[in-house]
């Protein structure tokens, strides 16, 4: 997970709305340098690496969320190197609420980038939607 945070922004707020979708048990990384403009930008960041607690982490972002994302063409969201690829509203994960970002719009969000485990001979859309299918369960 990957957030962009401008000089303006509560980081309190966002670091702490962040553990709470991933727990507390999850170091958040921070780094303060400059934009590509030259503005005051703080880098936040998080890898899980466990499957164990990438289920968690997913099944937290909430039924409603996933579900959104299986009516969906989620290959649309899955790049050659099978990863899904997401974005999360910051606004709204600050409010407490867990809203996919709308593609192309430039809003300030959480990116999730989620590996998955593809052999050959395996459907990569098939994995996909178990993987989140499970984490619904």
């Amino acid at each position: 997970m990957r957030a962009h945070c401008s000089a303006i922004d509560d980081l309190p707020v966002i670091r702490n709305s962040l553990q709470k979708l991933v727990g507390d048990e999850f170091e958040i990384n921070e780094k303060s340098e400059k934009s590509w403009h030259g503005a005051p930008q703080t880098n936040l960041s998080l890898e899980i690496t466990r499957k164990k607690d990438i289920r968690f982490t997913m099944s937290n972002l909430g039924n409603e969320f996933l579900y959104l994302l299986l009516e969906e063409d989620i290959m649309s969201r899955i790049d050659d190197r099978n990863v899904i690829h997401l974005r999360i509203s910051l606004a709204e994960l600050c409010c407490g609420k867990i809203k996919l970002s709308k593609p192309r719009k430039k809003e300030p969000c959480i990116k999730i980038k989620i590996k998955l485990e593809v052999y050959p001979g395996q459907s990569v859309k098939d994995i996909a939607t178990s993987c989140i299918q499970d984490a619904m369960n």
